[in-house]
């Protein structure tokens, strides 16, 4: 399976539908959304009983050990789901959803397969970032205070596509290390994130400013805090990615090359990092689905068609 599709557990889809199907506050925005495609509020309830028939059938043939092979098949099941969230991205921030969405897999998986063994598959390891549905793709223990994650979709552009990839296979490749890892292992997410920024707001002239564009765009879509560490983040990293870049003392930068070094190391200054730039990715994401029309996979009742790699009793 490819580590960076987001091909997700049928459970993940059940409980996210279910949520969604009893949101009483976001009833009007889900069912102005459905109806772009076609579909009625009460489809929530219909998809979610769907994916957790499959989920039984499934379950039963793979058990335990090959719960983690148990997905959906085809991205496009992501897809659609991150569609329906997108138009949700007027009404506040998505931690509570993606936390509850979190728990609920967590809690049916550890209920629903006996001898479960930790932590969760990535297929069952779902979030949600800026409104894009999302699959944790990382390969340690739970302590490990960072989530690489997959998106259910992606912009075009090419180059951003690729970098965003190597910033996630780099961080993976720092899970296998042990810790002090060489200096330029942790601080080369500076080069790359100052790239990604610059990728996503191409107008902006340089990575500084779209960075303070992206972070303005964000703030509605987070709580209080998560935005409040991010901007903290954010705003000194250009001067951050100076001081690394040109390394010799320099009145007109803030911190020094040395300064920043020492105060950026380990997984906790890391895990900001890959969630601000995470979160930047999410949300051009949701905002391309939200301002442009569906994608081609996405009409003509396209549920008519995913439903197609779940066979079940329930849709003979």
């Amino acid at each position: 399976m490819d580590r960076m599709s987001c091909t997700l557990s049928p459970l993940v889809f059940a409980e996210l539908y279910r949520l969604l199907a009893a949101d009483k506050q976001r009833y009007d925005d889900l069912e102005e959304r459905l109806s772009e495609i076609g579909y009625a509020p009460a489809w929530l309830s219909t998809a979610a009983d769907a994916y957790d028939e499959y989920w039984a059938m499934q379950l039963e043939l793979a058990g335990a050990e090959g719960v983690g092979n148990v997905s959906v098949g085809s991205v496009e099941h992501a897809l659609l789901a991150t569609w329906v969230l997108a138009g949700l991205r007027n009404t506040g921030d998505d931690n509570t959803l993606s936390s509850a969405l979190r728990a609920n897999v967590h809690r049916r998986a550890v209920s629903e397969v006996p001898d479960l063994k930790m932590p969760l598959p990535s297929v069952l390891n779902p979030v949600i970032y800026g409104w894009t549905l999302g699959k944790v793709v990382s390969l340690s223990s739970t302590d490990v205070p960072v989530d690489p994650v997959a998106p259910a979709s992606l912009p075009d552009d090419e180059n951003l596509v690729a970098a965003y990839l190597g910033l996630v296979n780099h961080v993976l490749a720092l899970e296998g290390m042990a810790e002090p890892w060489p200096e330029m292992m942790q601080t080369s997410t500076y080069w790359r994130g100052y790239g990604i920024a610059e990728a996503l707001k191409a107008g902006a002239g340089d990575g500084g400013r779209a960075l303070l564009e992206l972070l303005a765009e964000s703030r509605p879509l987070l709580s209080q805090p998560v935005f409040s560490q991010l901007n903290n983040h954010f705003t000194r990293f250009g001067g951050r990615r100076n001081a690394l870049s040109h390394v010799a003392d320099d009145a007109r930068r803030p911190e020094r090359f040395v300064e920043v070094v020492e105060d950026t190391h380990g997984w906790e200054h890391l895990r900001v990092t890959l969630r601000g730039l995470t979160q930047f990715v999410c949300q051009e994401v949701s905002r391309l689905l939200y301002e442009e029309d569906p994608p081609p996979a996405l009409r003509n009742d396209p549920w008519r068609y995913l439903v197609r790699e779940m066979p079940t009793e329930w849709w003979a």
